[in-house]
């Protein structure tokens, strides 16, 4: 079984500091509600993403549910608190619809990913929300490229458009190294969608994270 799990991140203050709307904190409980069910259930498989289900027209319920639940308190707090920082960027600006699907659009683009990968492996199973917060997390570098984040520990800000590629760079080769328990499939798949659908349809496209990635190389 495979966590899609991740770092903590905190955004320097500014849009992220905005008042938390009730939208993200709806996801936040629907993911917390559905992780404990996952704890209390003999059923465990019923809140696990199985590629190779899928493909034997089996294993839906698992698919949906593999979305809200966690391996773990730890793994949980991860991606909670990922979004919890980065999809208010998002509300402010695109709306609580916007970010709401996007965390779905985000969430179906990782399954994609994992299962063009792991659809012929009978033993690969995954959970968690990270495909999703991943999307939340490019979304809103798309959306505010000034941001700075924070590794949790590392008091050194990292600015939106570094940490973005850094990103995409360390999940390509431990998706193709593997043996680490974690689905980075589904962070690629997540990220790509969310700077993809983001890209599209913020008013600005991409012209802010130009602007900004041109400001970092002309510094």
């Amino acid at each position: 079984m495979s966590a899609t799990g991740g770092w903590i991140f905190l955004a320097r203050p500014g849009l992220c500091s905005a008042l938390h709307p009730m939208a993200v904190l709806l996801v936040i409980l629907l993911n917390l509600v559905v992780t404990l069910l996952f704890f209390q259930r003999e059923d465990k498989h019923n809140f696990l993403f199985s590629p190779y289900a899928i493909s034997q027209n089996e294993g839906y319920r698992g698919w949906i549910y593999a979305h809200f639940s966690h391996a773990n308190w730890m793994h949980l707090l991860f991606n909670m608190i990922t979004f919890y920082f980065f999809a208010p960027v998002i509300v402010e600006q695109m709306g609580p619809i916007f970010m709401l699907a996007l965390y779905g659009v985000a969430g179906l683009a990782s399954d994609l990913a994992v299962y063009a990968m792991r659809h012929k492996d009978p033993r690969y199973a995954c959970l968690g929300a990270s495909g999703s917060v991943s999307g939340i997390l490019f979304a809103s570098i798309i959306l505010y490229p000034q941001m700075e984040l924070y590794l949790m520990f590392i008091p050194i800000g990292i600015p939106g458009p570094v940490f973005a590629i850094a990103y995409l760079a360390l999940s390509f080769y431990m998706a193709r190294r593997g043996g680490d328990g974690v689905s980075h499939e589904a962070h690629i798949g997540g990220a790509l969608a969310g700077l993809a659908v983001t890209a599209v349809m913020a008013p600005a496209g991409l012209q802010p994270l130009f602007a900004e990635i041109q400001r970092l190389l002309t510094f």
